[in-house]
């Protein structure tokens, strides 16, 4: 988010040459090492934008935290946030930045590294001028309009929104829950813009970072509040957007007289404090200073209708602008929903895919197990083909020697003794052999 848009009247708001110097290194020595110098007054972190610093980490809010450099001290405010922010390992709110401290924000560890200018005149009062370094130096009042309401703001640092912890809180919808701050930048408060939704406008201009003045109107959603302080202190000089009338006047009073048509030419000119030789009894030169007077008064009379018209022209062209920027913030923050489901829907797809993989995997496992079965069975299958072929080979051999034996067998029985004539089997055996 810039520091300024085209709509608002933002008085450039730059960190003097006495303040600290800030750089914060994320992931210190591994290599995911990303450092970043501070320039800016806040420096939002979140999960998306408008964070000056994106962490992609699911438990960051989208406003998460803000480093504020005051001019004089810079300071860590945790947006009330769930995960919390740490400081050297402490659960802070609000606390003072030293050199050397490692903030945790998630899963994200940063390294504070800040230096102070030594080779500049400016003093900055460090540790001087306010007995407390992250407070306020004189309370800063804040008002809802026409109300009785009003917080008292007393932290360097404090949240609007609408969130129940906020020290400004505003219950609407048309308000975030983290919309904005107000923190002490020197001796003056500010307001920054945390990208809540319809922003803010101070006194009627859109605005992202701003120094506010007594009288200031800051418009919050529905809401309107005007910053007050017992220290009447204004700017040093002219705030664009202090909500000042912004046609032209004319302030000088020689000039008012030397316009006014309600005078005569000489009495115009004398009190504009022009020396002129016209003496009132030479009327043709009277008339014809008339005449150049009223050729004025036509020329100023023509340029104030100009003026008015590209006034209420810029005006028209402010509005409009206006509202095409809440279109476009609308449909950024349409976008990032739906940029928010698409990752989450490719989540849910690559989950599918890791899980459609084991499942692939696992079958080509099974499918190896019943390939190795398969060649188990067909060995079995020929093993027995050949055993089979064995038994019917040795049932054939037996065929042959039953066949061979009871041809033997045949032939004995018929035998007869050559000495006695009887059958040799019945002599020998007694009878004839059983079949086999």
């Amino acid at each position: 988010m810039s520091e300024s848009t085209g709509l608002a009247h933002v008085l450039n708001i730059e960190l003097p040459a006495a303040a600290p110097q800030v750089r914060i290194t994320a992931g210190l020595g591994s290599a995911a090492q990303k450092t970043w110098n501070l320039r800016r007054p806040v420096t939002l972190i979140g999960s998306r934008r408008p964070a000056h610093i994106v962490l992609h980490d699911g438990n960051l809010s989208p406003a998460h935290c803000v480093i504020v450099n005051t001019g004089t001290e810079v300071i860590l405010k945790d947006l009330h946030t769930n995960s919390g922010t740490l400081r050297n390992d402490a659960r802070i709110e609000l606390t003072l930045l030293k050199d050397g401290d490692v903030v945790a924000i998630g899963a994200t560890k940063i390294q504070v590294a800040i230096q102070v200018p030594t080779d500049t005149s400016e003093d900055s009062g460090c540790g001087i001028e306010y007995a407390d370094p992250i407070a306020f130096p004189t309370p800063v009042n804040i008002g809802l309009i026409h109300t009785d309401q009003k917080w008292e703001i007393k932290d360097a640092v404090a949240l609007i929104g609408r969130h129940n912890a906020a020290q400004i809180q505003l219950d609407h919808e048309d308000v975030s829950r983290r919309h904005a701050i107000i923190f002490r930048f020197r001796k003056r408060p500010a307001v920054f813009d945390l990208g809540g939704h319809g922003g803010i406008l101070v006194n009627g201009q859109r605005c992202s970072l701003l120094l506010l003045s007594n009288g200031d109107r800051i418009s919050v959603g529905p809401f309107g509040l005007q910053v007050g302080s017992d220290d009447a202190t204004r700017l040093d000089v002219q705030d664009p957007s202090a909500g000042t009338d912004h046609s032209p006047t004319v302030t000088s009073n020689k000039t008012h007289n030397a316009i006014d048509p309600s005078r005569n030419g000489a009495t115009s000119l004398a009190a504009s404090g022009v020396d002129i030789d016209l003496e009132p009894s030479e009327s043709d030169g009277a008339t014809a200073v008339d005449a150049e007077l009223g050729a004025v008064r036509k020329g100023v009379a023509d340029s104030w209708e100009q003026l008015n018209s590209w006034q209420a022209h810029l005006l028209g062209d402010a509005t409009a602008l206006s509202k095409q920027e809440i279109n476009l913030t609308a449909r950024e923050e349409s976008l990032e929903a739906r940029d928010a489901a698409l990752r989450g829907q490719l989540h849910d797809v690559e989950r599918y895919q890791e899980q459609l993989a084991e499942r692939e995997h696992d079958i080509a496992a099974q499918l190896a197990q019943l390939q190795k079965e398969k060649d188990k069975l067909a060995e079995d299958q020929a093993a027995c083909a050949q055993r089979e072929e064995e038994v019917s080979r040795r049932v054939a051999e037996l065929s042959r020697r039953e066949h061979v034996f009871a041809q033997r067998w045949a032939r004995l029985v018929t035998a007869k003794c050559p000495h006695c004539g009887q059958p040799v089997a019945n002599r020998e055996n007694g009878a004839a052999p059983s079949s086999v």
